[in-house]
Formats: structure tokens, sequence, C-alpha cells
């Protein structure tokens, strides 16, 4: 398991993809207001989301954002995880709740006292399977001249479903009851051994008396008491709760898994225009954005958790809130585990960085059914690239990665086009922008290239006062950097009250073709005085960090902005 938290945290470390990027959120105004921004004419980002928006802004502004944001998958949970715990399962005393290690430790001579531990607590094994059964039946197997006896006849007057003693009582019920008195009077540290006793069933019950009769001549492990029992279940219950939560955390990383981040970070100035048919705004920039993605995919054919234990081969099942182990084979484990040294397993690592230096200008004309307006953007791309994809075992994975992978980084220069339009009718606006419609790309190693596909993206507006309501949507998907999720499509809107020192905005937006799960993603913000403007996006999935519930996606900006 250790190769697994090496693994997905190494490639955690950079990114994985090679087909372009999401439209993303520059400034704070409409990372606060859910994203909207294509329409929104109370903002000083209009370089960025629509260029025709220059067209018909009279105002001078100038404005800075720095922030990032990160979206994990089901690999922050992987942080709690005790990796000793779950590689060795094991249930008893003086054991931690991992797959090898002793069942049961210091079992031997429960009638001569031995040393301290469940066993003792059950008295003779005999007389214990003898008045599990009751009767004349039972009497003959309490005087059996051994013990070896006393099973042979347990077995033969026992149905699988279990007999009724004396007592009324199932022979089952009365071994079940037996032993979890003995736990409860040991006063031993049983690890997860009460969980497996409460969770045996009555086919089990033969193998509950192989397995009393194998502690009482020495230590058990878990192979031995999976050949008893067949299977051992364990469900939340004190020692097994970590247990469980460990293992369902990586069997949820194995059926997928993904951590994304990125930061996007800008300075804008702005020129002020004459409105409708007179000079439009003119605006300069400089963007800084790195973009990262990681992600696992798992051999198929080799996605069962199967672990080496003591010579034997353990399998793990989960069931919704439960675990079940079984008995396994070096086959099974060869053919199937994702420990399997024959496991083709991949891992996608690819970073980028882009730097640009955007112009645009918008122009405006009035009409007497409203105005129209249409604006452009040149911008010079600086960019950084490089991707990694290995395959293999985790441990040839693990041990053939070196800083070397990533080669000599060379920089790119390329160059992106930007048009937008609006329309616009008192408070009232629609837009439209295209962005990088020429496609720039970008080459990195193994001579692949990552390509800036096109974004298309339409919003819609109305202004009044201090109030803007704004909602925008990508008009077609987006290619990404995440292997798990390659496609991004959002809709969000929010709305700001400016007022004059002051003004507040909320919002929302959700991904219609996220595979990784983030849900709804709220958003909000601050601006006081102008200089200092905080904005903050969280969705409600929480994630448990080391005892931390943390939202699965987070983004915060921290900048500010001026217009006159």
């Amino acid at each position: 398991m250790k190769k697994i938290s090496k693994i997905i945290i190494m490639g955690s470390l950079f990114g994985m993809g090679l087909d372009a990027l999401e439209f993303g959120s520059m400034g704070n105004i409409s990372t606060s207001m859910g994203g909207a921004g294509v329409a929104l004419r109370n903002s000083q980002w209009a370089l960025y989301y629509n260029p025709a928006l220059l067209g018909m802004d009279r105002k001078s502004r100038f404005a800075y954002s720095f922030g990032a944001n990160v979206r994990e998958t089901n690999l922050l949970g992987l942080a709690n995880i005790n990796v000793d715990d779950v590689k060795n399962i094991s249930v008893g005393s003086h054991s931690s709740s991992g797959i090898s290690g002793a069942f049961l430790t210091g079992a031997s001579g429960v009638s001569s006292g031995g040393n301290a531990d469940v066993f003792k607590e059950l008295g003779d094994i005999k007389t214990l399977l003898g008045n599990a059964i009751g009767g004349a039946q039972g009497s003959k197997i309490s005087s059996a001249t051994s013990i070896d006896d006393a099973i042979k006849q347990f077995k033969a007057a026992t149905l699988t479903d279990g007999s009724l003693n004396s007592s009324g009582l199932r022979a089952f019920d009365y071994l079940q009851t037996q032993m979890l008195d003995a736990i409860d009077k040991s006063g031993e540290d049983t690890g997860i051994l009460k969980s497996v006793v409460k969770n045996l069933t009555p086919s089990q019950v033969n193998g509950i008396a192989d397995l009393i009769q194998k502690g009482d001549s020495g230590n058990v492990n878990v192979g031995d008491v999976l050949s008893a029992l067949g299977s051992v279940k364990l469900t939340p219950d004190g020692a097994t709760e970590d247990l469980i939560k460990n293992i369902s955390s990586i069997k949820n990383a194995l059926d997928k898994n993904d951590l994304s981040a990125n930061t996007q970070n800008g300075l804008v100035g702005q020129i002020g225009g004459n409105g409708p048919d007179g000079r439009g705004a003119i605006a300069f920039g400089v963007f800084g954005s790195a973009f990262i993605s990681a992600s696992a995919s798992f051999d198929p054919s080799h996605n069962q958790i199967i672990a080496s234990s003591d010579g034997s081969y353990v399998k793990v099942d989960i069931n919704d809130n439960e675990i079940v182990l079984s008995n396994s084979t070096k086959a099974d484990y060869d053919n199937h585990s994702i420990l399997s040294d024959s496991a083709q397993h991949q891992l996608h690592v690819t970073g980028l960085t882009l730097g640009e230096i955007p112009i645009g200008y918008g122009q405006a004309f009035s009409t007497p059914i409203g105005n129209f307006s249409i604006g452009f953007v040149a911008k010079y791309i600086f960019a950084l690239g490089e991707s990694i994809n290995k395959t293999g075992s985790f441990s040839s994975i693990s041990d053939g990665y070196s800083g070397n992978d990533f080669g000599s980084i060379s920089p790119q220069n390329t160059f992106g086009i930007d048009i937008g339009g609006l329309y616009n009718y008192g408070g009232f606006n629609i837009g439209i922008v295209a962005k990088d419609i020429n496609s720039p790309s970008i080459s990195v190693n193994d001579n692949q290239k990552i390509i800036l596909d096109p974004q298309v993206r339409a919003g819609i507006s109305y202004e009044w006062r201090f109030l803007s309501l704004a909602m925008d949507m990508d008009l077609k998907p987006n290619n990404t950097l995440s292997y798990l999720s390659p496609k991004n499509q959002m809709i969000g809107g929010g709305v700001m009250f400016d007022f004059k020192y002051i003004d507040l905005r909320f919002g929302s937006m959700y991904d219609l073709a996220s595979k990784a799960g983030e849900g709804v993603i709220l958003t909000g913000g601050i601006n006081i005085l102008g200089f200092l403007d905080l904005a903050l996006q969280s969705n409600l999935k929480l994630t448990d960090v080391s005892g931390t519930r943390i939202p699965s996606y987070i983004s915060l900006k921290v900048g500010g902005g001026f217009s006159w």
C-alpha cells in the first residue's frame, strides 16, 4: 500500500493531460459570481471574459488578482491511512489492525492456564462443545477421551444451521455468546476479534470449533482463521472503524482518483472609451497561470485487493459499510491483485505554465433596437509544458521514477486571438465570446503537444443602480488537463451589490460534464474600499484529512480594483 500512496502523491506534484484547458476564472468579481463575466459590464476584467464589453465602457479601470484553486477526488482521504495497519490485518491480542501477523496470540494451554488470552476464559473445550449441544449427546462430547474426538462428535451432532441444545439455543448462538463473553472478561487487547465474532453466521458453527481447537494449540494466523471459517466479515465496531475507513479510502481511490490545481493571476489596465459610436476602450494586461492535474489508472485485470499474509493470501472485499476477508491463492494474487508485479497500471502526469500579455479593443454601435459591440484580443503566450506517462506495477513505476523523467523543459512562444460580441438595451446585456480561436499549440516531451482548443461561452446580465445580476454558460464542452474528468462545461451565475465603499457578491456554479463529483460550487466575495478584495469558491462535499473536514473543491483569490 505504500507503493500506492507513493505513486499517487508523486503524480499529484505535476499533472496530466494533452488537450487544452477549461475557460478558467480570472479576477475576483466573476470568481465570486459563479464564474459569470461574459455580459457583466460592471467589472474590470472585460479583457479576459469578453473584449466586446470594452466597446461600451466609458470608465478607466485597474485591477489585480492572485489566487489558486484545488479539486481532489478520493486522494486526500489517503492522508489519514496508517499504511502498516492496512498492510498487516490481524485480529487479536497485541496486534494492529492489519493483513498479516497472528490472529490470536498467546493462545497455548487453555485448560492449564497458559498465557492470558480469550481462550482461557472459555474453559475446557470439551465441556464448552458439550454444553453447546446439550442433552445426552452433549454429555458424551464433554466426556470424550480427547479434544479431537470431542470436535469430531460435535461436528457429527451439529447441523449447518445449528442444532438446539437443552436450553433451547442453537449451538451456534451458545458458542458465539460464550466467545463474546470471554472477550469481555479477558481484559486483553483483542484488536478486531470482537467484530469478527459478532459477524459470524450459523453456517460457520463447525469452523468455530476448529478455530477454538487451533487457538488452544498455539498462535492462529489469518490464513488459519479463513480456512476454518471460510470468510471473515468486519463491520464498524471500535477497533474496526478506522480499518474500514482505510480500506474504503483505498477502494475509492482505485475506482477513480484525481488531483487538479491551478493558479491564475493577473494585472489589467483599461483606458475608458466614449461609448457607442465613439472610440471604444483599450485594455492591456499581464496574466500568469499554472495548471496541474494528476491521476493513476489501474489495470482492469488487476483491480482486486489481495495481499500476502504469513505465506497465505487474503482477499479484501468492500460491501457497503463492511469488509469481507476471504482466502485467496498465489495464482489469484499474481493475476488479479493490484500489488502483483505483473500488473500494468498507468501513471499520467503533465504540467503547464502560461504567461500571457493581452491587448484588447472593443467598438460599439447604436441602433434603434439597442447597442451592439464587437471586440478582439491579441495575446502573446509564453508557455512551459511537460508530460509523463508510465506503465507497470507499483514497484516498477515507483522504482523507475526519477527527476530525469522530466527531461529538459523548453519554453514555447505562440499567440492567441479572442473575439467577442455584446448586445445592450438599457440595463440588459447578452454576450458571447470565443477564446483562442486560432488553437495555439504547445510542444511537450515525447513529441506530444498541448492544444489550446477554442472555448465558446455565452452570458446574460442585468444591471440597475447598485445591483448586478449575471449568468454564463459554456456552449460546448472544453477539454481539460484531468485524466479522470477530461471534459468541462460550466454554468453559473450570481448577484453583486455595489455600494460606494463596499460591494458584496454571491453565486453558484456547476460543471455539467464533470466526472469528479464536486457537485454544486458556492461562491462569494467582498470588496472594501477598492484595494482589498476577497473571493471564495467551495463545494459542499467534504473530505476528512487528519480529522479536519475540508471541501474537495476550493478556490481563494485576493485582489482589488479601481474604476473612475
